[in-house]
């Protein structure tokens, strides 16, 4: 791909973000994080699953340095990764852009004249993330960049709506008759319902469910 490149994913998903390591090594290019993701990783490393690549770089925000955390932990360690905007907006061919929607902001610093953004996290599950999205798109046409992961599609009443490429993201979530499903292939001594909008669920069909209660510890 010609241009500059983004991709849109949590940091915190240390899987992809190796994915995506890996593919700018392959391209040629360099994977460029916030210092604010770059501050988290360095707070992990120390857990196993967790490394920080020798290659990986550093967006040098606009009066960024002067942030605390960034200044005591950040720029120490790692200053000699720090890459500018006029560096990027100069060789975009050379760089992949870990940004989020609410980096987007530093493509007015960059002004990149086209590109390609993949969108590889969750899907808009609320009327709220769809008008972000609906922004982000009209964000990127400004900047004549190509989202992959996500389009926009317009309705007869005239409303735009986001629709989703599956190619690019599997969702996390599943709906009851799967769950019930994984149970029962699983079969499981225990079952703790955490990351769910109706845990109730869970105890009014299964025997061996544990309810976890803020402040307390569970056996298991």
């Amino acid at each position: 791909s010609l241009g500059l490149v983004i991709a849109d994913f949590s940091a915190r998903n240390f899987e992809r973000l190796e994915s995506f390591q890996e593919i700018a090594e392959r391209t040629d290019r360099e994977l460029v994080v916030p210092a604010k993701d770059m501050y988290m990783l360095d707070a992990l490393k120390g857990i196993d699953c967790v490394s920080i690549s020798e290659s990986l770089r550093v967006y040098d925000e606009i009066g960024g340095r002067s942030r605390k955390w960034e200044a005591e932990v950040v720029l120490p360690k790692y200053g000699d990764r720090y890459v500018d905007h006029a560096t990027i907006r100069n060789n975009p061919n050379n760089f992949i852009l870990c940004f989020s929607f609410f980096d987007m902001k530093h493509l007015l610093d960059i002004k990149p004249d086209r590109g390609t953004y993949i969108y590889s996290a969750c899907e808009a599950f609320n009327e709220e993330m769809e008008i972000d999205f609906v922004r982000l798109w009209h964000w990127l046409s400004r900047f004549n960049i190509a989202p992959a992961g996500f389009s926009v599609a317009k309705e007869d009443g005239g409303r735009y709506n986001p629709v989703f490429d599956k190619q690019f993201h599997a969702s996390g979530h599943a709906s009851r008759e799967d769950l019930a499903w994984v149970v029962d292939q699983i079969d499981p001594d225990q079952i703790v319902p955490i990351h769910t909008e109706s845990r109730e669920w869970f105890a009014d069909n299964f025997d061996n469910v544990v309810l976890a209660e803020e402040g307390v510890a569970i056996e298991i």
